[in-house]
């Protein structure tokens, strides 16, 4: 598995320019589909996901939350909650955008993600090029930029767009340091890695790629006696001190890691104000999960792969990639995702916006196959934008439905909210209940609790939130049926007002 420069595969394709009008072509599609549904709300798939981090964004901007504290709206222990899963960037530079010039939360956070997620096309296309030539660059950019889940996730208020900016760009300025370029790459390259673990801690299995980037360079230049380009010692040291840089890059991740489980942890200084943490989701998650014995789990891997993360069209790219020895450079980095894989089988399993993060090193395998099939069989420009064409359809397959619509029952959400802000002052707590999100509250734009129609203890629930200052309950009807307020809700509430699909209750005082 050498690093090796070798000779690009050479097509018809392969004699354009940098930006030749197809890598243009391709990243305006990538930009056209994440930019449709910008303006629509935080509603529909993975709603939660979405305000969680325009709740974090919201509260940091206005005060009400420290940079290493990220919180939400729901409170917990008297104060907003606080959410201490990772250090949400993306979702601060979003905020920082809203508050600095204006406009809705909602499409900076969207306008962030697909900024990060075009750029990422561009850094990956330029990383590939390099290495093996435009085919292959092109290829990969147009896997990366039409991959449903990438497509999807690209436009949300999420971070996995950062993760995938991040990634590429830590192993594309990793590249160009290797490749006889500045220092400065190699500050680039630690730098976007440190935000990479702050954001999301579990990418630091990305130090595996990384060392074997090193080593398997430092090896070729000592077969050709060509130093590696670094000022901070021999090459038979290189890779260790290089290696040792990252790990330095990794502390500030790790330090907050091991500062959120202190103070989350019982007894800790903050427990009572925790909503959830990375003790929370390792206890939820924990290994080895029963899943990895359960054929289920396999089977929706091969179906997620087949269809919302590759679509069809793309899905034996990859394998023709696996013909090109070249592949054997990216084993590593394909291993590195493998692990997260089976450290966290259940959220690969429920959440397929884990897949995104995979996304690379199968691209620019991907791209490997169609150099390989591009070189053999020479197809013609017409045939070159069938394949386009049909992968843009397979991919509109599984994105225009989740991208464009608002579910029916979340269609009430914002007139209620609308109506919960005429009623109550800026620092009034409310209870929201709408199904078991809490995208409500945060239209809401007030603390308080979302709680479930159907959680234990609901009418105790409901008096503890009165007792904590809150005097409006308002409720918006899920899956379109209206909820039985008599059975469910404690008497002695009024009605202050209603809608189509929701309702507005007065809290009634203890008696």
């Amino acid at each position: 598995m050498s690093e090796s420069r070798t000779e690009p595969n050479r097509t018809h394709l392969s004699q354009t320019s940098h930006f030749s009008p197809w890598f243009l072509g391709v990243c305006f599609l990538a930009f056209a589909l994440r930019l449709m549904a910008i303006g629509r709300p935080l509603l529909g798939v993975f709603a939660t996901k979405n305000v969680v981090y325009a709740m974090i964004a919201r509260n940091l901007v206005e005060h009400r939350a420290s940079f290493w504290l990220p919180r939400l709206d729901c409170l917990r222990g008297g104060q907003r909650g606080l959410h201490l899963l990772e250090v949400p960037l993306s979702a601060y530079l979003a905020g920082g955008l809203w508050k600095g010039l204006g406009g809705s939360l909602d499409v900076w956070g969207r306008a962030v993600s697909i900024g990060l997620s075009v750029a990422s096309v561009v850094i990956l296309f330029d990383y590939v090029r390099r290495r093996h030539g435009q085919p292959a660059a092109m290829a990969a950019a147009t896997v990366l930029a039409l991959s449903p889940v990438a497509v999807i996730y690209g436009q949300c208020f999420m971070l996995e767009a950062s993760v995938v900016f991040l990634t590429l760009s830590t192993m594309n300025a990793l590249d160009r340091w290797i490749s006889g370029r500045r220092t400065v790459w190699l500050a680039v390259a630690a730098s976007c890695f440190a935000l990479l673990a702050l954001t999301k801690i579990y990418m630091i299995v990305l130090l595996l790629p990384i060392g074997y980037m090193l080593f398997a360079a430092c090896r070729v230049r000592a077969r050709t006696h060509q130093p590696l380009p670094c000022r901070i010692g021999a090459c038979k040291h290189t890779p260790y001190r290089t290696t040792l840089v990252f790990l330095v890059a990794s502390l500030p991740a790790v330090v907050w890691v091991l500062f959120v489980v202190h103070v989350a942890s019982p007894g800790g200084s903050l427990a009572d104000q925790v909503f959830y943490s990375l003790r929370d989701s390792t206890e939820a998650h924990g290994f080895p999960h029963p899943l990895l014995g359960q054929a289920d789990f396999y089977r929706q891997l091969f179906d997620d792969f087949s269809g919302v993360v590759l679509t069809p069209v793309a899905f034996m790219l990859p394998f023709a990639g696996l013909l090109d020895r070249q592949w054997r450079r990216y084993a590593v980095w394909l291993l590195a995702m493998a692990i997260l894989v089976v450290a966290m089988p259940r959220k690969f399993y429920e959440m397929n916006y884990y897949y995104t993060v995979s996304l690379p090193p199968i691209a620019i395998v991907a791209g490997l196959g169609w150099a390989r099939l591009a070189e053999r069989l020479r197809p013609s420009r017409a045939a070159v934008v069938v394949v386009l064409v049909l992968s843009l359809l397979a991919s509109l397959r599984y994105t225009a439905g989740p991208m464009l619509k608002t579910p029916e029952e979340d269609r009430a959400v914002l007139p209620a909210a609308q109506a919960v802000r005429e009623l109550t002052a800026g620092d009034e707590p409310v209870v929201t209940m709408h199904g078991s999100g809490i995208d409500l509250l945060y239209y809401c734009d007030r603390p308080g609790w979302a709680l479930e129609p159907d959680e234990p203890e609901l009418i105790d629930r409901l008096a503890a939130c009165r007792r904590a200052g809150a005097k409006r309950l308002v409720i918006v009807d899920v899956d379109g049926q209206e909820s039985p307020d008599r059975d469910l809700l404690p008497g002695g509430m009024t009605l202050i007002t209603q809608g189509d699909g929701f309702r507005i209750y007065g809290l009634p005082n203890d008696r």
